[in-house]
Parts: structure tokens; sequence; C-alpha cells
């Protein structure tokens, strides 16, 4: 189940057996996936299916409750806290379901926070973060309260702040949820374009356009498990 080309590219992300956080084990449900450099993989499933809770996983913001998580060749399993904040600060752009905004904070500062990680000066931050904010439409509403935004608005901040620190491995959850169809399609041609520019990108979305450019369909099932066997592979574009 491996596409023309996957085997010969590095590996970024390693599943081997992993169980989610609720999950009820089963000796065929065990998770294992790989996903290799430059990849675009499309999560679908219904509501219960873990697809947030792996992308969680993915992201070093959960640990699985069993099983091994290697991230380019480290075994994540093996670190602690801090180490595990430091390889996501300088890996990873996660953009939650819920965006976990500051809401009296402007969509500025709140776009700019993972960049203060990343160790850059304040000028550059601040560029860094206008330039997020103007892929997703919002360059106007820069300076703009979280709490004076409109939900699909908070989402594109999200989604903004994934993008700014420019990371190898960006993860999306469901992110043209509540968006006019106009939006969302905008923001899947965005992610497209990002991932045509050598990033590995991981989506949980049911987007028939994202799902068409994809190297990987992954299909999860109701209990947070997933047979192997279940998944979906097309070829890389």
């Amino acid at each position: 189940m491996t596409g023309p080309g996957r085997i010969d590219r590095p590996r970024v992300i390693e599943l081997r057996g992993v169980v989610l956080r609720g999950a009820r084990p089963r000796g065929a449900g065990l998770l294992d996936l790989t996903v290799t450099r430059g990849e675009l993989v499309t999560l679908t499933g219904p509501v219960g299916s873990g697809k947030s809770a792996l992308l969680h996983v993915i992201g070093l913001v959960d640990r699985p409750t069993a099983g091994r998580y290697l991230l380019n060749g480290l075994d994540t399993t093996k670190l602690g806290d801090r180490d595990r904040a430091a390889w996501r600060g300088r890996q990873i752009g996660l953009q939650f379901q819920r965006p976990q905004l500051l809401p009296q904070r402007s969509a500025l500062d709140n776009t700019a926070l993972p960049l203060r990680y990343v160790g850059l000066p304040r000028r550059q931050r601040r560029a860094a973060a206008l330039a997020a904010l103007d892929r997703v439409g919002l360059a106007d509403e820069a300076q703009v309260v979280i709490a004076h935004l409109s939900a699909a608005e908070r989402r594109l901040v999200a989604i903004a702040r994934a993008l700014a620190p420019g990371p190898s491995l960006l993860l999306f959850d469901d992110p043209t949820a509540s968006l006019h169809p106009a939006t969302a399609a905008r923001i899947i041609s965005l992610l497209l374009a990002v991932h045509r520019g050598g990033a590995t990108v991981l989506i949980a979305t049911d987007d028939q356009l994202a799902a068409a450019h994809s190297s990987q369909r992954v299909t999860l099932a109701r209990d947070a498990t997933w047979p192997a066997h279940d998944a979906e592979f097309s070829a890389p574009r």
C-alpha cells in the first residue's frame, strides 16, 4: 500500500502500534502509519473516530497510551515535556479544531505567538505574522482584538498562526469548518500551495479538492481504532 516514489523519501512520521487516548485497543485496530517527507495526507471519519486525537499525538500535544511514535527518526515516547515542546516549536504547525486563541489580544499578537519560541527578533516576528495573516485574507484585521472577530475569522487566525513559523510539518484539524464555501476553497488552495512548497501536510477534512491532491487518504473508524488495511492510498501528485 505504498504509492510510487514514497519508498525513497525520508520518513517524517512513523506510528507503530499506537493506541489513542480513550480508544479500545484491538489486535487489528492498532494505529500504524508512515508519512514521508513532502506528502499530503487527508484524514476522514465520523465524529468520535479519533481524527483530532491522532493529530494531537502527531503534533506532540498528547502522548499515545501505547505504541511508538517516531518523528524524523526520533522516538518521541522517550522525550520529556520540555523537549517535546521544543520539537513542536521548531518543526510543527498545528491548527486546532477549536482555536486556542488569547481573546483579549489582537490577531497579530496571536499569530506571532509561536514565533517567540524560534528566536526571531520582534520586527521579524511582526513581519512573519503579518505575512501569514495576509495569506489567509486577514491583513486588514491584524490589530483587531480576537474577541471582536467572528468565529470564521478566528479560525483563519488559527490557520495563520500555524503557518507563520514556516514549519516543515503542518497539521490542520477541519480547517474549513464554519467557513463560507468561497473562503473554504481559498483556504484549501492555500494549504495545497504550502504543500507544493515542500511541507509535509496532514489535514482532517472531507474536502474533495484536498482529497484529490493527497498522497494518502486515511479513514478512521468511529471507535478511534484504525485497522491498517482500511487506509486508502493514492499516488502522490
